[in-house]
């Protein structure tokens, strides 16, 4: 009886606090003992990919991790020969734009990648532009955190740190898929597979830059281990994975996900990448009524990412119809919307992080900027954003390739936790409440630790 009164004064404590979604004491037991279970099994598997790999590739492949409160950007430019180096475009390469790298470190300092294309100039209209020398006014952005880099910009590009598939034996390009399928859900590692399948697709219409699966590059930053924090990134033109792997946490923001063509032939069969992210958007769309519709629909054109890759620590003022003002089944069809980047990684990491999504749902927006129809088994045209206070999402339908309905960029994001900051040692101030959060405590204001 003694239990019973002391736990309802916890549970009246915490509404009075306005800290709801406490999690029993017994799920959250058994929520962190699959986490742990999870974390071995991919701490295990991390380790068997190294342990395939020669001494000279290892060290290709790992980096040391630390831990940073925030990324920075990372510009790449066009070399003379049609290569790619570190550092934005200077005058001198017939660019505008800022001479050198904004930060003191750039990635791949001194290191030179020729011409993707065996040493011929790019066609014109290609990324980057025409020519040797070539490329955006500011560079190849790339968006780098520590020593990692991703970026939306092909690997011939943006250079990323680690092993390209290519250069890989088939057990060793195996021992990575099975690291993947590990850390991911099993919608995350289909999802993960059709998206190199486009990119596949892609390269295989003679690109001239590197966009196949053998382009697909992976690193490993920090020793894999079952409690100090270590990170995973894999990725190519249209895919970046950044996963922060800290005991029992496992974050997956910022990642990108994208697909050109979203629609291809595999064995015989249709292909159409990022469907559900798209299908599910139109769904929540068609589901408000003329006023919310109104409140939802940007009065300007959207066409391509906000908080993208080098937009680290941005804030943007929250736009369209809030969750507050939809009803239980918009709110379900928007936490539907939102699974399909959070739920990319396993359920035991997932799990708390749409607990924590959901708690907080009333204060999150829905933006859209675009056609409010697309085409039956066809992804739309149409720009939309989900912005919230542990999330930002953005599908964004690009222009580059003539059909914005083949070519798509997303961005998923967590402005509180990029790169696990609460989990990783980088954020000491937070680092109380996200242990009570991942515990299912919400920290009350005035409350202090124990």
């Amino acid at each position: 009886m003694l239990k019973i009164v002391m736990l309802a004064c916890a549970l009246s404590a915490g509404v009075l606090c306005g800290c709801l979604g406490v999690v029993h004491p017994a799920a959250n037991k058994v929520q962190h003992e699959d986490a742990a279970a999870q974390t071995l099994q991919v701490a295990r598997a991390a380790t068997a990919f190294l342990n395939t790999l020669s001494t000279e590739q290892r060290q290709k492949v790992t980096f040391d991790f630390t831990p940073k409160k925030t990324a920075v950007i990372a510009p790449f430019h066009r070399t003379s020969d049609g290569g790619v180096a570190p550092g934005a475009p200077t005058a001198s390469a017939g660019m505008k734009g800022p001479a050198g790298p904004p930060h003191e470190n750039p990635p791949g300092r001194g290191q030179h990648m020729g011409a993707p294309n065996g040493g011929k100039p790019r066609a014109p209209g290609g990324p980057g532009g025409s020519g040797f020398g070539m490329g955006p006014p500011g560079g190849f952005i790339g968006e780098q955190y520590g020593k990692a880099v991703w970026s939306n910009y092909p690997v011939s590009d943006v250079l990323r740190p680690g092993l390209q598939l290519g250069s890989l034996n088939v057990a060793q390009r195996a021992a990575v898929m099975h690291l993947l399928e590990t850390i991911l859900s099993p919608m995350g590692y289909q999802k993960v597979l059709d998206i190199m399948g486009s990119d596949q697709a892609l390269s295989q219409t003679g690109q001239p830059f590197c966009s196949g699966t053998a382009c697909y590059t992976v690193g490993i930053f920090g020793e894999p281990s079952e409690t100090r924090p270590w990170m995973v990134e894999f990725g190519g033109h249209h895919l970046g994975l950044n996963i922060v792997i800290a005991g029992v946490n496992g974050v997956m923001t910022p990642t990108l996900t994208g697909a050109q063509p979203s629609v291809y032939q595999r064995d015989g069969k249709t292909v159409r990448v990022l469907a559900q992210e798209n299908d599910k958007a139109f769904a929540l769309l068609d589901a408000l009524d003329e006023t919310q519709r109104k409140q939802a629909i940007v009065n300007y054109e959207v066409n391509d990412l906000v908080l993208g890759p080098g937009h680290a620590g941005e804030q943007i003022q929250p736009e369209g119809l809030k969750a507050s003002a939809m009803n239980d089944r918009q709110r379900a069809l928007l936490l539907d919307v939102i699974s399909e980047w959070a739920g990319i990684v396993q359920s035991s990491y997932s799990g708390p992080r749409m607990e924590e999504v959901r708690a907080d749902l009333n204060d999150s927006y829905f933006a859209w900027s675009g056609p409010v129809t697309h085409k039956p088994g066809q992804n739309g045209s149409s720009y939309y954003r989900i912005q919230g206070p542990w999330i930002v999402i953005e599908f964004s339908p690009q222009g580059v390739g003539g059909d914005s309905t083949m070519h798509v960029h997303t961005i998923y994001r967590d402005p509180t936790n990029d790169y696990g900051v609460k989990f990783n040692g980088a954020d000491e101030e937070t680092a109380h409440d996200a242990y009570a959060v991942r515990l299912g405590r919400h920290p009350c204001p005035g409350s202090s630790p124990r």
